[in-house]
């Protein structure tokens, strides 16, 4: 059996995963499929590693999209291999954690990682790392920047406490300590997916666009147009802040992620 390893980044909605997949992305020898998952991708492989990342050719497209996921991302990373590069997954999380996040009304969430299932199961061994913030920082950005998506607390902390159980067991990285020590978490992060650093990343990342999150809203986030790494301060006097922030299953969660 073919045996591979292959880095990826588990981040649930608004905890930092966008903002750390543009530091990664920005560095030489990186490429990042954004935001894809077994069940579902935020924008298709096939168009990001035809458009983004030039690992797949126009007369090789038709061909591509028949196969299976976890043929995808072999023959993917093949390709990256072959230029000397490093192949990063970036997994939609929220397909497997969260009540329909594509607003398509036939995605049920399974409270499993599917990312691991599926690359076992074509012999890739993924290079797991989590990037996690606080819940009630995590609910309220949800619901301000997604309201569509909004469930209530109870739906919430139930599902965020499944995927803390699911992740706490990967070397975690907190979005507070990577706001406000960026050079030394983004080196950490590269040592642990086992794929390149430079330190120049820091002047890089703002103009690097090629992946999903919230450098692409139409209504930009907060922190998504920011040139600057910054911690931005929770809203705490949002209710949906203090709603989490007293939700039994948030407080579980965080302390499983290790927020004390």
């Amino acid at each position: 059996m073919r045996v591979m390893k292959i880095p990826v980044i588990y981040a649930y909605p608004r905890s930092g995963g966008t903002l750390v997949n543009r530091c990664l992305g920005s560095i030489s020898g990186n490429l990042i499929l954004s935001e894809v998952n077994p069940l579902a991708s935020v924008v298709s492989i096939a168009e990001q590693a035809n458009n983004w990342l030039n690992l797949l050719s126009d007369e090789q497209l038709e061909e591509f999209v028949d196969q299976p996921y976890g043929e995808q991302i072999y023959f993917l990373i093949t390709q990256a291999k072959a230029s000397n590069h490093h192949l990063i997954i970036r997994d939609w999380t929220a397909v497997n954690f969260m009540d329909d996040p594509s607003n398509n009304q036939i995605l049920t969430p399974s409270f499993i990682l599917e990312q691991d299932l599926y690359l076992a199961h074509y012999g890739l061994i993924s290079l797991p790392i989590v990037i996690v913030r606080r819940s009630a920082d995590v609910y309220d950005s949800i619901n301000r920047t997604f309201p569509h998506l909004n469930r209530g607390i109870e739906v919430f902390g139930e599902a965020y406490l499944k995927y803390a159980q699911r992740v706490c067991y990967y070397p975690i990285f907190h979005y507070e300590q990577i706001c406000q020590d960026p050079i030394t978490q983004i080196s950490l992060i590269c040592e642990t997916l086992e794929i390149n650093y430079e330190p120049n990343f820091i002047n890089k990342f703002y103009d690097f666009d090629k992946c999903t999150g919230d450098n692409n809203l139409e209504q930009s986030s907060r922190g998504g147009k920011l040139k600057e790494i910054k911690l931005l301060s929770s809203n705490l006097e949002s209710q949906d802040y203090k709603i989490a922030n007293n939700d039994e299953n948030c407080q579980q969660a965080d302390k499983l992620l290790g927020y004390e």
